[in-house]
């Protein structure tokens, strides 16, 4: 979105010699340079792990703030806007994956089953029970390969790396956190792409149903049963979600926010977003903002 920052590595340069299709770092050697601290991005085509060892941080995703400690995983999809402040002496990985890539390493039926992995933001707290240290393990097994390019290197990167997203996804699962994983999850996939593409359009239902060769009530049923949720509520929701991006990350105003994201009417748009969030636009920014100074 305008004004938000877009970066295919925060502050990076890459050697000659590294992959283009993945980066890592240690959080320990990277962050000193920052200030332990990465300002507000978003990445359009990398999908971003944050790999926690020991230490703190305060990560800020979409519109959310939260203090996370000692060991835990970030999983942060491309396009979500993210911002980090760590405490001094934290511990772990930062690793960066072309999203192509990424997918390339799943066959259909696991893109499907793994589908809101890559699509939401997700938290993995690691406890002894639930993780012997074998993500960490992952996380130095990726960062030796990526430093000393050897015969068949994209292979055994994209291994590790598929155990890495294979285990979180298992870890989602004890959280109870269940999916479909048939044709009708890949279904919603393709409509939940429509709505990245034409949501500022203001498509009616009727029309996303039309273009996935379904009827409105078809479409409903299969995103209630992926999201929890009417086709018009994820439509609305992703709406919002742009326009909570834009008002915390940019300098625009409501009234230009909601022409950018096809609101023909500002007080419309202000409406709306009342509706769904019982705030204005402007008290919405307000109230995030501060709590950003809080931090």
């Amino acid at each position: 979105m305008a004004d938000i920052p877009h970066y295919f590595l925060y502050g990076e340069e890459l050697p000659e010699t590294a992959p283009d299709y993945m980066h890592i770092a240690r959080l320990e050697q990277s962050l000193p340079k920052h200030n332990w601290e990465i300002h507000p991005h978003r990445h359009d085509n990398l999908h971003q792990l944050m790999i926690l060892e020991s230490g703190s941080m305060h990560a800020h995703i979409r519109d959310k703030s939260a203090e996370h400690h000692g060991r835990c995983v970030l999983s942060i999809p491309a396009k979500e806007v993210h911002g980090f402040a760590h405490q001094p002496g934290v511990t772990g990985f930062i690793v960066s994956v072309s999203h192509p890539f990424m997918m390339s390493l799943f066959n259909d039926a696991e893109r499907q089953g793994l589908a809101q992995l890559f699509r939401e933001p997700m938290v993995v707290h690691l406890d002894d029970e639930t993780d012997e240290g074998e993500i960490t393990r992952m996380g130095e097994r990726l960062l030796e390969e990526f430093h000393t390019p050897k015969i068949g290197q994209a292979s055994i990167i994209g291994a590790y790396l598929k155990i890495v997203f294979v285990m979180l996804a298992r870890h989602r699962q004890r959280g109870d956190i269940q999916e479909s994983s048939d044709g009708k999850t890949a279904l919603f996939e393709r409509f939940v792409r429509l709505v990245d593409t034409h949501a500022t359009e203001h498509w009616q239902v009727s029309q996303y149903a039309e273009a996935l060769g379904l009827s409105q009530g078809q479409l409903n049923r299969i995103c209630q049963r992926a999201a929890g949720q009417q086709a018009l509520a994820i439509v609305h929701e992703h709406l919002l979600d742009e326009a909570k991006r834009l008002l915390v990350f940019t300098q625009l105003s409501a009234k230009e926010i909601g022409y950018q994201l096809g609101f023909k009417d500002p007080g419309y748009f202000s409406r709306f977003f009342q509706r769904h969030t019982g705030q204005a636009p402007k008290q919405f920014k307000t109230r995030v903002t501060e709590s950003q100074r809080q931090i």
